[in-house]
């Protein structure tokens, strides 16, 4: 299914900081076991070095949880040579979020929850699913402690936002995700990690194989058809005429897309793109399993928590009703 280009005006002419690497100098090599003020220290230093990646991961992506949870497994273990599996390095590291300190900003019990999920949904999509009896108590110690609140949806995004932002941004890649993101329902972190060798030209349309998603644990990938407004179609080609297959497409994130949006309308964030190109695509008389489809999501059920109430109870209506007739 090909998309209708978004309906933007021509712009003007123009044109996270990883946390450092492990501590530096060798870790102290001793003799005899240290004595528990030692141990102490060697915490104390180890804590140091890791506030800077424990400070600055964000739960929005899932890649970046994980890639946060293995910078940290990795200087723990370089400053104290305690060696650390992927859940007990989750656990360490949510933990120490939780309680917070003077470096380390506190985080909330659902924040917590989601960080654990994201591991998790990490671990799944290279097939080698992260199964602890340690870890389900902890997430089970989580939704106890309240975790399970309900959370704030992302406002759903309009076709004229998308324009807006678009309309006014001035980095490129950033344009381009925008509008790519918009066109196919996709998640933000789905546009981010898109390689050239992605996006094809097919004949009115491009043809994007998103071949690393959430929803797609063993990468086979799923290909989709989108139409982009002429003057993104064009930056685009430059851009794919200069890169090769395997690099990345776009260099953008979903802090700088968020900030586009939040200048149209507040409230808005990256996931206001996906919620409201689904709520877009049942307005305009989709099916739910039609949207699904253009959606990827794995469900049914996964979908509709994108759809609002009102929304959902009409369609079941209208399904009724045409089923009686």
């Amino acid at each position: 299914m090909a998309y209708t280009a978004l309906r933007c005006p021509d712009p003007p002419a123009t044109g996270l900081k990883e946390s450092g690497g492990p501590p530096k100098g060798r870790p102290r090599m001793v003799e005899k076991p240290l004595s528990k003020r030692e141990v102490r220290q060697v915490r104390l230093d180890a804590e140091k070095h890791l506030s800077r990646a424990l400070a600055s991961s964000t739960w929005r992506g899932v890649e970046s949880t994980h890639r946060r949870m293995l910078e940290f497994r990795g200087e723990w273990e370089a400053a104290t040579g305690e060696k650390l599996s992927k859940a007990e390095a989750t656990i360490l590291w949510v933990s120490r979020k939780l309680r917070g300190s003077k470096e380390i900003p506190g985080i909330s019990m659902s924040t917590a929850l989601q960080y654990v999920q994201n591991v998790k949904s990490a671990e799944k999509r290279v097939g080698v699913p992260l199964d602890s009896q340690a870890l389900r108590d902890f997430e089970r110690s989580l939704k106890r402690q309240g975790a399970l609140r309900p959370q704030k949806q992302a406002l759903p995004a309009t076709e004229e936002d998308v324009a807006k932002a678009i309309a006014r941004e001035r980095h490129t890649d950033t344009m381009l995700a925008l509008a790519l993101a918009w066109s196919g329902a996709a998640r933000v972190a789905d546009v981010t990690v898109l390689k050239a060798g992605d996006v094809t030209r097919q004949e009115g349309y491009l043809a994007i194989n998103w071949s690393d998603t959430k929803s797609d644990p063993f990468k086979l990938g799923v290909t989709t058809g989108i139409v982009l407004p002429e003057h993104l179609d064009s930056i685009l080609e430059k851009k794919l005429r200069r890169k090769a297959p395997q690099d990345r497409l776009l260099a953008t994130s979903y802090r700088r897309m968020s900030a586009a949006l939040k200048r149209v309308r507040k409230g808005l964030t990256g996931h206001s793109l996906r919620r409201g190109a689904a709520t877009s695509l049942h307005d305009a008389g989709l099916s739910l399993e039609e949207i699904r489809r253009v959606t990827r999501h794995s469900s049914i059920e996964a979908l509709v928590r994108y759809l609002p109430a009102g929304k959902i109870a009409l369609a079941a209506e209208t399904a009724a009703a045409s089923r009686r007739l």
